[in-house]
């Protein structure tokens, strides 16, 4: 999208934006929302019966055909955990805020990197009261491995217990600095208003 994609989509953020929330409301769009600061790219789940249902919005989506998005993909996710339907619902107790963060990594250490924070990081998450649960999201570059982790806490204090009074402050061990290129200094937090998560 390129580092002044903010500026340029102003006059199309509208309609996009309405095609987000209807998608939304359809049930074919689970999550969505930019990557980056200032955003630079963005990251949309579907929940759809194939690839067609997200191709079909790509090609649509006014961010596309004004040609300010050159390029997109549609790739497949396969969900081995998570939350189900309705369990982000702020009064069961149970996952409200998601926290993301960014780093990239070559091609060679981001194996390593996934099983350090499968082995190491999510297990002691899980010591956490109020760590629900994270995903790991990765995407091949022509020079590099993107990496996303994003992480669910029930509440801001539960963050806290892993960040330290400066919620949005990263997190990385010399370990997993060592496996990166490159990383994000802060993490974002959004609310969770809705999922539909059906998988096993």
């Amino acid at each position: 999208m390129g580092s002044d994609f903010a500026e340029k989509r102003a006059p199309y953020r509208g309609p996009h934006l309405k095609m987000v929330s209807e998608a939304n409301t359809r049930g074919e769009l689970v999550h969505g929302g930019a990557l980056g600061d200032p955003p630079d790219r963005a990251l949309l789940v579907f929940r759809a019966a194939d690839r067609s249902t997200a191709e079909r919005f790509a090609e649509a989506d006014p961010y596309v055909t004004s040609g300010l998005v050159q390029r997109w993909e549609v790739q497949p996710w396969n969900v081995v955990c998570g939350l189900r339907e309705g369990d982000f619902r702020s009064d069961r107790g149970v996952a409200v805020i998601a926290r993301t963060w960014t780093a990239r990594t070559t091609r060679e250490h981001a194996p390593r990197y996934a099983e350090y924070l499968r082995t190491h990081v999510f297990a002691g998450l899980h010591a956490l009261e109020g760590y629900d649960h994270a995903v790991l999201l990765t995407r091949d570059t022509p020079d590099a491995v993107e990496v996303q982790v994003i992480t669910f806490w029930r509440s801001p204090e539960a963050i806290a217990a892993f960040s330290g009074a400066d919620l949005e402050a990263a997190v990385v061990t010399d370990t997993a600095a060592a496996l990166l290129t490159s990383y994000d200094r802060r993490a974002k937090h959004f609310e969770v208003v809705l999922s539909d998560y059906l998988g096993g």
